[in-house]
């Protein structure tokens, strides 16, 4: 019996140069074959999930949910395997991986799951450099970075990883000392801030709250991780969001009392050193990062 039931590898390396190329023209200049091989082994794909990879709109390929999907696992998938590679070539010599990150995302996102990214590349030893500001990516030692920036002013060089949806979050006894059943009802409560009070302002305009509540009441926290952590403490009401906050809630330390919801000005951005091409394990670390956010993104929908 085959452990692995796969379609042809061929089929997979065509669908993920089109998915990353959003272009079967330059996919088959990279893989050096004509357009009617790629075409076929998309459609052998899409015959053999039963489901559409991708949409063509104004000439460009853009992947569906399943597409979506496939793509991050068969880059994480290559990624790994090439990283394989390398580390039994040069005879098992450990790879480092200095990843500079933005203090919040280190502690309430990057840290809980590293264990998992180490055990798919456990002869790596990986440096974490907590960075607030955008970091020199001209330093030799830096391999990638993660980044917290206005959304829509990303750097030349970075991708996008995720924007957040920001919504009221507290411990579940809060709710047991006064109600907190709608926006309204945040009168009632104690406001905690995450570096201003302006995303407070912005929630209850985007909700519709009927209440005339002053946001500048409260406490303001210089990083995210304090102000949840209040939260957690039953300080008062914090806003959270669907990724920083995705573990408080998930194990139930926190709760949603509703489910009103403003999108975040700000987002997070991947960002590679400017030397000419990422290191495979940067590549294997990007693979993994993009697959975690989106196994959180579909479990939040």
């Amino acid at each position: 019996m085959l452990q692995f039931r796969l379609p042809p590898l061929n089929s997979l390396r065509a669908f993920e140069a089109a998915a990353r190329h959003q272009s079967i023209k330059l996919a088959c200049a990279e893989l050096h074959v004509n357009h009617s091989s790629v075409s076929r082994h998309i459609r052998k794909l899409e015959q053999y999930l039963g489901r559409r990879l991708f949409e063509r709109r104004n000439r460009q390929l853009v992947l569906t949910d399943a597409g979506r999907a496939l793509h991050g696992a068969v880059t994480m998938g290559f990624s790994l395997i090439q990283y394989a590679f390398m580390q039994l070539s040069r005879k098992q010599r450990p790879e480092k991986l200095v990843i500079a990150v933005d203090p919040d995302f280190a502690g309430l996102w990057l840290v809980p799951r590293l264990g998992e990214f180490y055990s798919l590349v456990p002869n790596t030893f990986v440096e974490i450099l907590v960075e607030r500001s955008v970091p020199d990516l001209r330093d030799p030692r830096i391999g990638c970075a993660i980044h917290y920036g206005e959304a829509g002013r990303d750097p030349e060089i970075g991708e996008i990883l995720f924007r957040s949806q920001l919504f009221p979050v507290c411990a579940r006894d809060l709710m047991l000392q006064a109600p907190l059943e709608s926006p309204n009802d945040l009168d009632h409560h104690f406001l905690l801030h995450d570096r201003s009070v302006t995303e407070w302002g912005e929630y209850l305009r985007s909700c519709g709250a009927t209440i005339d509540l002053n946001v500048t009441t409260g406490i303001i926290f210089g990083e995210t991780a304090l102000c949840l952590d209040a939260a957690v403490r039953g300080q008062g009401v914090a806003l959270g969001d669907d990724f920083l906050a995705a573990i408080h809630l998930a194990e139930g330390r926190l709760v949603k009392p509703f489910k009103s919801a403003v999108l975040s000005k700000n987002a997070y951005y991947f960002l590679v050193s400017e030397r000419a091409s990422p290191s495979p394990v940067v590549k294997a670390f990007r693979a993994w990062l993009l697959r975690s956010i989106q196994s959180v993104s579909v479990r939040g929908r």
